[in-house]
């Protein structure tokens, strides 16, 4: 009974084994230095924004001859017996775009994005500039027009900020897509 157990797991795993193939196609974005920034290969989530305006996010699921093939998901809200919202998937759909057709990618958030992109310093000056107006108004004192100053300037260096802000790598002369085929077999030399 041991032997033919330890013969059915073994086949079953070397036919996982050997289904597997060891080569795919991939997609490499670089900069003008010729240092990849990112990867993408079958299973990886991407994001980016086609030659027509459309922006697509989805997972890989195949690159071959030039081409991208990405699986999007329509998910939307729907209700529950017990009226509760709850995401569902609607559909799964395929589409395929040439890897000449992207036109940015966009880029992971960093850590600290709040801060990075501005959005602190916003709320932050906005909100004690709005603050020191009401408690004016409000304890009958005359406004210290400097601390408005001081705190719109913080308001406005994080809109600089936000604006300033790179979220996405635009293809062209910075940054450019290589693609890289490994599918095909070596030829042999004679």
């Amino acid at each position: 009974m041991k032997k033919a157990v330890l013969v059915i797991s073994m086949s079953f795993f070397s036919a996982i084994l050997f289904g597997q193939t060891g080569s795919f196609d991939m997609l490499v974005l670089r900069n003008n230095q010729n240092r990849t920034l990112r990867s993408y290969f079958p299973g990886k989530p991407i994001d980016f924004g086609s030659n027509t305006g459309r922006e697509i996010t989805g997972i890989v699921r195949k690159i071959a001859n030039d081409t991208l093939y990405i699986q999007q998901y329509d998910i939307r809200q729907a209700y529950t017996i017990w009226g509760t919202q709850v995401q569902d998937t609607i559909s799964i759909y395929f589409l395929k775009y040439h890897y000449n057709e992207i036109a940015w990618i966009r880029k992971n958030k960093a850590g600290f994005e709040l801060l990075r992109n501005g959005t602190l310093f916003m709320v932050g000056g906005s909100a004690y500039t709005l603050l020191h107006l009401i408690n004016a108004a409000y304890k009958k004192e005359p406004i210290i027009w400097s601390t408005v100053a001081i705190s719109a300037g913080i308001a406005a260096t994080g809109f600089v900020m936000h604006k300033l802000r790179k979220m996405r790598y635009t293809i062209g002369r910075k940054y450019h897509l290589k693609y890289i085929n490994t599918s095909t077999p070596p030829t042999k030399v004679k």
